[in-house]
């Protein structure tokens, strides 16, 4: 029963053989029990010759991996090794040079497509004719490339016209999006050219005018149209000068401004309100110094109040209350712009008394006033105290709350990451006090073993609740360390009275109060392993 099921099987190979199917007839052909048979052996010497004609079919027809099974399958007849041989190597010689081709092709293409959407419509035409007319991928490129250029002539168009009607705004979104599309287009060029030059003469007519806010409007709306143009750069620098004398006279640094105005009057000597302005800044520096040596500077006062509480009503307790001191109580050696704070129980901290900090690396000829343990920049970046308002400012777009940027007004919590070892938590603890905290993360170290840095202004509270800026679990009542005359004090915070205790903090001195032992030393950085 069994031998009559082989040779019907057997006999089913030989039919398919002799009707075309060779698919068929090679596979029963080729079965385990069959393919040691004579008739078997039969049926595979005479596919032989027949998938050797296939396997040319497909040679011819580019079909190469097709080509390559039918040799194999020939292969098996034993009678046509040499054939079999002698096209099986000419079929991998062509496949390699097509493979190779195709190859060429997508590089190509591939090169055309990232020149046009980097905006470069000429080099991608280019590279597009070196393309087969009937190449499918490149003819959608050529296309595309025909749709931005169209794109490009309504963008232009479009900025010319609202340039005319003075909207210099829309007029620069219509242009940088044109040359976004083509930057190196001789219309786009032209059109960026005569928006520039017509932006930039009415920010220099303001400026020189003292607009200075129509002046920044004006160049913000130029966006990053016409960095190369030496006009934009005297007009940004001029704006720049202006805007930190400005930050210099609200507090009240009135030689720092003038010789701002005086360096900005080097750079628009034409401008007539930048020559008043010096002039006024030299009378107000004289009044200051005069104020300074008189009578009054004998006793400082934090501030006097001008309407007194109701009686019966406590005053509000605040950090500004009126602390007399004793005449010119200035301290040996005098503070410096960093100071190292020691807290038995509370760590090490920095304290800069500057309004600007730089962020950069430890390890530097000039390292900034934080010194990171990491590889950063030597300047990193910056953070400077406008008013009551921090900003932070980098050469490179770092990352602020997390969106990256290159300068930032920063608000309570935001985490500033710097690098992959320089990362801090900006922190506001107290709304009665502008002094920051920049909280370091685990991963990030500063000489001295410092945890915290402080961006000290005025004053800062000392003690175990959320609102300290030096925080010190084992503290009783909140204290305050402020400074008056180029000298550091302690005191309780007081409850609406100003009868408290205040304590000298003179440098390397330890000083004790409400359970908070605490040191002020110079900033020197000390070797880290």
């Amino acid at each position: 029963m069994f031998s009559q099921f082989v040779f019907v099987r057997l006999k089913a190979a030989e039919n398919a053989l002799r009707d075309g199917r060779l698919d068929e007839a090679y596979r029963l052909a080729t079965a385990p029990d069959l393919k040691s048979h004579r008739r078997a052996g039969a049926v595979l010497a005479g596919l032989a010759e027949r998938f050797l004609d296939r396997a040319r079919e497909h040679y011819r027809e580019d079909r190469f991996r097709e080509a390559l099974l039918d040799l194999e399958r020939a292969e098996s007849g034993g009678n046509l090794g040499e054939k079999v041989a002698e096209l099986r190597k000419l079929v991998h010689t062509v496949a390699s040079e097509q493979h190779r081709k195709e190859d060429a092709r997508r590089d190509l293409l591939r090169d055309a497509a990232k020149r046009i959407e980097a905006g470069s419509l000429a080099a991608g035409r280019r590279i597009l004719e070196q393309a087969s007319g009937s190449d499918r991928e490149a003819e959608a490129l050529r296309r595309s490339v025909i749709r931005r250029d169209h794109e490009v002539a309504t963008l232009v168009g479009e900025g010319q016209r609202l340039l005319a009607q003075g909207q210099h705004a829309a007029a620069a979104q219509r242009v940088q999006r044109a040359k976004s599309l083509d930057a190196h287009a001789e219309a786009v060029a032209r059109a960026e050219l005569l928006l520039c030059h017509q932006v930039l003469e009415s920010a220099k007519s303001a400026l020189l005018s003292g607009k200075l806010g129509r002046c920044a409007d004006e160049l913000a709306s130029l966006g990053e149209l016409g960095v190369a143009l030496a006009l934009k750069r005297e007009v940004c620098d001029a704006l720049s000068v202006a805007q930190e004398a400005g930050r210099m006279i609200r507090s009240q640094m009135y030689g720092e401004a003038r010789r701002c105005v005086l360096n900005l009057h080097r750079l628009v000597p034409e401008a007539e309100w930048v020559a008043r302005t010096v002039e006024q800044l030299r009378q107000l520096e004289e009044v200051q110094t005069e104020l300074a040596s008189g009578p009054l500077a004998d006793t400082v006062r934090v501030r006097v109040d001008v309407v007194a509480a109701p009686a019966g009503v406590a005053r509000p307790s605040n950090l500004d209350q009126t602390i007399a001191l004793a005449a010119k109580p200035r301290l040996e050696p005098a503070l410096g712009d960093g100071l190292l704070l020691l807290v038995d129980g509370g760590g090490s901290y920095l304290l800069l008394r500057n309004q600007r900090a730089s962020i950069g690396r430890a390890a530097a000829e000039n390292p900034a006033e934080v010194p990171v343990l990491s590889d950063l920049a030597e300047r990193h970046a910056e953070v400077a105290r406008m008013d009551d308002d921090y900003f932070l400012f980098a050469a490179k777009e770092i990352e602020v709350a997390g969106r990256l940027t290159r300068h930032q007004l920063l608000r309570d919590g935001d985490r500033i990451v710097l690098g992959r070892k320089a990362k801090m938590t900006f922190r506001l603890p107290s709304r009665q006090c502008p002094t920051a905290v920049l909280d370091l993360s685990d991963t990030t170290k500063l000489p001295n073993d410092v945890r915290r840095v402080l961006l000290f202004h005025q004053h800062a509270l000392v003690g175990c609740s959320s609102t300290a800026h030096v925080i010190c679990r084992h503290a009783g009542p909140t204290l305050v360390l402020f400074e008056r005359q180029g000298s550091l004090w302690l005191r309780a915070k007081s409850d609406g009275h100003n009868d408290g205790a205040v304590k000298p903090l003179a440098l390397g001195e330890s000083v004790e109060m409400g359970g908070v032992r605490l040191v002020v030393e110079p900033w020197r950085m000390r070797a880290t392993s």
